[in-house]
């Protein structure tokens, strides 16, 4: 599906552009672990850049682009795929830190959980057949990115076991203009097939 560029700008009259994506969102308690384990990395590695602040960690299942303006059509299309998925509730566990090239730091999994896997695969699949494309690297590679312009890799390493009850994912458009923030487009719970 092609980028529509032909949104509307804001009320406001300031530009804004639109990230959209399915994501997972830690419950407070795991952001809490999340956070704790960042401040360890920062003592111990010493790497400097911009680290993200807790409210913004997530796990991106699937991206569907970058607009100018909101598209409608897709996100409709979208949540009606969403809305078919069954997949029970699974834990992931945290336990790696390392970085990908353009100074992007994470956290994430040493093996990709089969639940995550399942879920990823089925709303990949629900995405597909409501002629929504995804964007974004052919392999899934879980990971919550928890710093941005990195001065220097931050060193793959082991980080306390974080256990993470997924229970449900998100539809997020993540607005980047005057004000960056993230507002929730639709929300399903994980449920036995």
């Amino acid at each position: 599906m092609h980028h529509d560029r032909s949104g509307s700008a804001p009320a406001s009259g300031e530009a804004s552009t639109h990230n959209v994506f399915f994501g997972l969102f830690p419950d407070a308690q795991t952001r809490v672990r999340m956070a704790a384990a960042v401040e360890s990395l920062q003592a111990a590695t010493g790497v400097q850049g911009r680290w993200l602040k807790p409210e913004r960690y997530h796990l991106t299942l699937h991206f569907l682009g970058t607009f100018s303006g909101l598209p409608q059509p897709l996100t409709d299309a979208a949540q009606k795929a969403a809305a078919t998925i069954r997949v029970p509730p699974f834990a992931v566990e945290i336990d790696r830190a390392g970085h990908f090239p353009g100074g992007i730091g994470w956290l994430g999994c040493d093996a990709t959980d089969a639940g995550l896997r399942s879920l990823h695969d089925a709303l990949h699949a629900a995405l597909a057949q409501a002629g929504v494309a995804t964007q974004g690297h052919a392999r899934f590679t879980p990971h919550v990115t928890v710093l941005r312009a990195a001065h220097r890799p931050l060193p793959a390493r082991p980080v306390p076991s974080i256990a993470w009850r997924v229970r449900e994912f998100l539809l997020i458009d993540s607005r980047l203009g005057a004000g960056s923030d993230y507002r929730t487009l639709g929300r399903w719970p994980l449920m036995p097939e």
